[in-house]
């Protein structure tokens, strides 16, 4: 292909997902061509370990430095795509990219969920973009679905199973009878949890995403504090017992509902009937369900986290941008939440359901009808349990 047929990129990070998007490229180079209309290259490579990057054998190994005055002068970068996580160096480097005219591609939540309306608003300024389908649920399409597939509808709701950590710690505390800690410590072995889970357990992973998503469906800018969070590292063998003998799975889930204008944000432990299809979400997969006025409810399921299905995510965009279509789409389309105004959103006091409540020592549950979740807990008692019933979706 002749030069003009060709897109420089660089790659901010070239650990798991780095790696993988490395591989992709390299493997699938023609098809990526024909798909893009051009070749994607690879021009540099910024990482903090040059030895291990370069051991790797994934890129040319001169391309690869440590440097970022290096990488950010090399010529012909139109493409940067962020995968070194985190949030100070990363928004550091996303904005160095964007102010130099320059798309970038990141699979980085929490650093959207925090800047995502400045960092948005900085691109459109300068003429670029910023893909981020690799942020939420892996290698599932969620975001291209809300944003371009279901764009003809009003949105009213999301429900999911958002964090593969999580779903992958319940399903073995079901299906294996592991305590908690057990489960923690065999995710970490399989890779599943960092070596510190506190993001994933404690459901702030899931609420950033939560963030993204519920941006973009309601078209309001959620910031990630607004959505209330309960994470699954207060739960015990206990709670899924107890929730089996009564018909129920044990699941970690976002929610968000419009409510007459505002919206209704929560990550928390809930429990779903045995029979219903989310009860059969299981290890670190991950399943989302959007309802529109015109679809009804659609349900998009796979991967929510690994090597390969978020680097299929990252590939997926920087094709998409490479071929030129994702610019113009949001060039045209004000999609982003830096166009939105501020959600208003239902205050945790005001938000009622119905509740399974446990008395300490018990494995019967009782169910509690129309009720906040304070009241709910004030009812199982000093010692019991409290924990919410989602119907199926």
């Amino acid at each position: 292909m002749s030069a003009e047929k060709t897109i420089g990129i660089g790659i901010i990070g070239l650990g798991t997902v780095g790696g993988g998007v490395a591989q992709l490229l390299r493997d699938n180079a023609e098809l990526y061509a024909r798909r893009a209309g051009r070749r994607i290259e690879v021009r540099s490579v910024l990482v903090r370990n040059v030895e291990k990057a370069r051991a790797a054998a994934l890129v040319d190994p001169e391309l690869v430095t440590d440097d970022p005055d290096v990488f950010f002068g090399t010529d012909g970068i139109r493409v940067v795509v962020e995968l070194a996580g985190g949030i100070e160096h990363a928004e550091r480097f996303v904005r160095r990219t964007l102010e130099s005219g320059r798309h970038v591609v990141t699979a980085n939540k929490a650093l959207l969920a925090a800047k995502g309306p400045e960092l948005f608003a900085l691109a459109h300024r300068h003429g670029v973009t910023i893909g981020f389908e690799a942020s939420c649920a892996g290698g599932i399409p969620c975001i291209t679905a809300i944003c371009f597939g279901l764009m003809a509808n009003r949105i009213s709701g999301l429900l999911g199973i958002l964090n593969g950590t999580c779903n992958y710690m319940l399903t073995e505390m079901k299906e294996a009878g592991k305590s908690y800690e057990q489960a923690l410590a065999d995710a970490q072995a399989a890779g599943y949890a960092e070596a510190d889970p506190t993001l994933d357990v404690t459901g702030r992973d899931a609420a950033d995403k939560l963030a993204i998503l519920s941006s973009l469906a309601f078209e309001r800018r959620v910031a990630a504090d607004q959505v209330d969070s309960i994470g699954i590292d207060a739960l015990d063998a206990d709670d899924v017992t107890a929730g089996l003998s009564a018909g129920y799975e044990l699941k970690l889930l976002g929610v968000a509902r419009d409510v007459d204008g505002k919206l209704s944000l929560m990550v928390e432990p809930c429990y779903v009937p045995k029979e219903g299809v989310l009860a059969g979400v299981r290890g670190p997969f991950n399943a989302l369900f959007v309802e529109g006025d015109a679809v009804g409810k659609a349900m998009f399921y796979g991967p929510g986290a690994g090597r390969e299905a978020t680097a299929s995510a990252v590939v997926s965009d920087l094709i998409n941008t490479a071929s030129g279509w994702y610019a113009s789409a949001m060039s045209q389309m004000k999609l982003t939440p830096n166009f939105h105004e501020p959600a208003d959103v239902v205050a945790s006091g005001e938000r009622v359901g119905t509740f399974a409540l446990r008395s300490a020592g018990s494995q019967d549950l009782q169910l509690l009808v129309n009720v906040t979740a304070d009241t709910a807990r004030e009812r199982a008692g000093e010692g019991g349990r409290a924990i919410r019933v989602i119907p199926e979706a």
